[in-house]
């Protein structure tokens, strides 16, 4: 199922490896008040994903993926999946404890829970989790400001806008064939969007400038509107790169 993003917000951390911290949000403390989920590199090189209540306690966890556009992509089969009780599986641990899956349509398993002392234990989980979903997605819902909008174009592909704290449109992207595609470019924005080396402002056909942002393989991942001289260019990209350590991602 598609749904237009206003943001998503993801803490990162690592088990004991590299990891994205996203400007704005030193600490779980910044998140408390609602659930949230949490992407990051572990030091096998495998991607994951935890959904975390308000409390910040862990209450799904994914499998390792090889690249963060699959963690990405299995975050997003959260959202699609999570709300749903019907979706979930209760299992039986060897040690006689007891664990629930979520499962997308496919049958595939996209999030398992912690184990439980009981049946009951552990249905009542499957109920944190869909509440915990209800929660996020009324979160994105409603999200104003600085943010990442995330939606599908005529064209049937996925597109990026980055929004300044007043509304205004900032930078767009290319056109993406996935959503988690679209979502991962926002993350190389944040990546690379604070390093002003990856800013080029460039003259258009009608006398006006923009700029672009590029990946450190040169590939553009941002562009932005015309300005009427190249200094107000240079000057809406330090725009940016001071807006972002304010967006939030996921």
């Amino acid at each position: 199922m598609f749904r237009t993003f206003t943001a998503l917000l993801f803490a990162f951390s690592a088990l004991s490896g590299c990891a994205f911290e996203p400007a704005g949000e030193g600490s779980e403390s910044a998140l408390s008040g609602r659930p949230y989920f949490e992407v990051f590199e572990a030091t096998n090189g495998d991607h994951y994903f935890n959904l975390k209540a308000a409390n910040h306690r862990v209450i799904l966890s994914s499998e390792g993926y090889s690249t963060r556009q699959s963690a990405l992509n299995g975050v997003l089969s959260v959202m699609d999946h999570g709300a749903q009780e019907a979706n979930f599986d209760l299992w039986e641990a060897s040690n006689g404890e007891f664990y629930f899956t979520l499962q997308a349509r496919n049958g595939a398993v996209i999030g398992t829970s912690e184990t439980y002392v009981s049946a009951s234990n552990a249905r009542r989980g499957v109920q944190t989790v869909t509440r915990n979903v209800d929660e996020y997605l009324d979160f994105l819902a409603n999200r104003t400001g600085a943010r990442f909008d995330i939606f599908q174009g005529a064209d049937d592909r996925f597109y990026f806008n980055l929004h300044a704290a007043n509304g205004e449109i900032v930078l767009s992207s290319q056109g993406y064939t996935t959503e988690s595609a679209a979502l991962s470019a926002t993350f190389s924005v944040a990546d690379n969007g604070i390093d002003q080396n990856r800013y080029e402002v460039n003259e258009a056909a009608d006398g006006s400038y923009y700029f672009n942002l590029k990946a450190r393989n040169g590939r553009v991942i941002g562009t932005s509107e015309t300005y009427s001289t190249a200094s107000n260019a240079r000057r809406g990209c330090d725009g940016v790169i001071a807006l972002l350590p304010n967006v939030e991602l996921l």
